[in-house]
């Protein structure tokens, strides 16, 4: 699987053009590999200088005719480290630069998956495909494809020279860089291709094993299964250092091949070199020449195997990559989304659904089927039912995560017309597991509206009746600056809630959907919570999912789901669908 494969399915146009050479990206890699080659050819004319000039020395001539020798020393030994550094910016930002394409693609990817597409991996493994394998899939360039260039160049250049002093020491040497070249990175990637694959694989369940024992680790204290689970995450952790090791054995297994033709290489230089002095047809002085040469041709070869091994190691990665680029999109974009216009009557669109069937990916039977319901511009609509009735899996519709079946319209067009961002600047939800950040409260609401002032978020969190706790968190002198902690560990269950639900009225969407805003909260903050809520959604159009009895006067109306009871249908005017319909 190529790199190319993995731009190709890539949901981004930008990470589609990555491997182009129109693209910076590909231009400055061809740019550092261009710098790393000229530094290792560097390297070979510094050791072939200087092992002329030692050599030249010994015979005692004049300084001058020993000036270009020493010149050109110091010009190797200083371009040599100039260029190395060079490279070494002009690579990494060229890989970074790869790297943050390929992430938001993925991340994008995962977008548009989520909520529905998603749970087919756990946490932990998407966590390291989003994270080890796109590092992965980058290390392919740097410590794949440029030491390759590098090796390339200076064994051509090397051979080149060596032939021009001895053409059978020359000779020699290539047979011996083309063992090399091919046997010592062959040796180390056939040995490591299973532990290479074992790697990733175990690398994602030690990552969802660590994860879920720190989030999870009062539940499992309390259920007293704290050690097995520690026991697991232990057992991951050793495959990930089997797999390690056999990588690294097997890497140097390959260098070792690699030294072993470096030395034939040496010896063969002065079996044939000796020789050919005493002949007369090899200046003493070059002898040295002769020997040192193979040192600095095989030194960007001793990479190879590594190299070889983080080509394979960069395929898997791509390969995981790919399982989530290819993944099918629970409810793909239309090819030419509609633009949403506003009501030309004023106020929020209704929402007019009929013979509506959802059905959740992987799942038999549809979660609702043959739902009917119309809401009007500024009405406020309570669904009900018990669990497994629906209610989720209609907010999930609502919100354009899911593929449905039959009717589902905003302001007269069809949802599945829209563009799923254009959408959500329509819809807002308000779910039950909103995450809450390891931030600040103040930067938590903001994520609904990036430029709200104090003002607006203080107004926000009044309105989803948290006025009392955010007095108590001024007397602090903290306020909105408070840290709400990992997952959000530093509030309650229905202060989680009610922040979430503050985020959602901030938002200011025409359409809002609150599932379960009442969730964690005893009957009487329930009541106060959804009364301060009615006022903020006061022409608004909202959809409020509840399992219990709301207080009066907070919607219009009532739906109740049952999936032992016929469909629902919408009724003719609210009155008649109140008398029809409430439970």
């Amino acid at each position: 699987m190529t790199d190319t494969e993995l731009t190709k399915a890539a949901p981004n146009p930008s990470l589609r053009r990555l491997t182009l050479w129109r693209n910076p990206i590909a231009l400055r890699l061809g740019l550092g590999a261009g710098l790393g080659a000229l530094s290792q050819l560097s390297a070979l004319a510094l050791l072939a200088v200087a092992a002329y000039l030692i050599s030249r020395a010994w015979q005692q001539p004049p300084i001058l005719y020993l000036m270009v020798a020493i010149t050109s020393v110091r010009l190797f030994g200083i371009s040599r480290g100039v260029l190395r550094y060079t490279e070494r910016l002009v690579s990494h930002d060229a890989a970074f630069r790869g790297l943050e394409r390929l992430r938001i693609a993925v991340w994008r990817k995962l977008v548009r998956l989520a909520p529905a597409g998603v749970p087919v991996w756990r946490t932990g493994d998407l966590q390291a495909r989003l994270v080890d394998d796109v590092d992965g899939v980058g290390d392919r360039w740097l410590r794949g494809a440029l030491p390759l260039t590098s090796a390339l160049a200076v064994a051509a250049c090397a051979v080149a020279l060596q032939t021009a002093l001895l053409p059978a020491a020359g000779l020699l040497l290539a047979a011996a860089l083309l063992t090399a070249a091919l046997a010592g990175p062959a040796l180390a990637s056939w040995s490591a291709r299973a532990a290479v694959r074992a790697t990733a694989d175990a690398r994602g369940d030690l990552t969802e094993g660590v994860r879920s024992c720190l989030h999870g680790r009062e539940e499992l204290v309390a259920a007293g299964t704290d050690a097995a689970a520690l026991e697991r995450v232990l057992e991951s952790d050793e495959r990930l250092r089997r797999a390690d090791a056999r990588i690294a054995w097997t890497a140097g297994l390959g260098q070792t091949l690699v030294l072993a033709a470096m030395a034939a290489a040496v010896c063969g230089a002065l079996w044939t070199g000796i020789p050919a002095v005493a002949a007369g047809t090899l200046d003493g002085v070059l002898l040295a020449c002769l020997a040192l040469v193979p040192l600095a041709a095989f030194e960007p070869v001793l990479a190879l195997p590594a190299a070889a091994q983080q080509t394979a190691a960069a395929k898997a990665c791509g390969r995981r990559l790919l399982d989530i680029t290819r993944a099918t999109e629970p409810r793909p974009d239309p090819a030419e989304p509609m633009d949403y216009e506003p009501n030309p009557l004023g106020g929020p669109p209704f929402v007019a659904i009929k013979r509506l069937s959802v059905t959740w990916p992987g799942a038999e039977a549809p979660a609702l089927s043959g739902f009917d319901l119309t809401v009007q511009p500024g009405e406020r609509v309570a669904v009900t039912g018990p669990s497994g009735s629906g209610k989720s899996t209609l907010a999930a519709a609502l919100m354009g995560f899911l593929p449905y079946e039959g009717s589902l319209r905003f302001g007269g067009v069809e949802l599945a017309e829209y563009g799923g961002d254009d959408l959500r600047r329509i819809v807002g939800l308000c779910s039950q597991d909103a995450h809450i950040f390891d931030t600040t409260l103040a930067e938590n609401l903001r994520l609904a509206r990036p430029a709200a002032d104090d003002e607006a978020l203080a107004r926000a969190l009044r309105w989803a009746g948290l006025r009392d706790w955010l007095d108590a968190l001024e007397r602090t002198g903290n306020g909105l600056r408070t840290r709400l902690g990992e997952h959000g560990r530093a509030v309650s269950g229905g202060e989680r809630g009610r922040i979430a639900l503050a985020r959602c009225l901030l938002a200011d969407r025409e359409v809002l959907i609150l599932d379960e805003p009442d969730a964690h909260l005893d009957a009487a903050t329930a009541d106060r919570v959804l009364r301060t809520a009615a006022a903020a959604l006061e022409g608004k159009t909202a959809i409020i999912i509840t399992h219990r009895p709301l207080p009066d006067g907070i919607v219009d109306r009532v739906v109740r789901l049952d999936p032992s009871l016929p469909a629902p249908r919408a009724a003719a005017n609210p009155a008649t669908a109140a008398t029809s319909l409430s439970s």
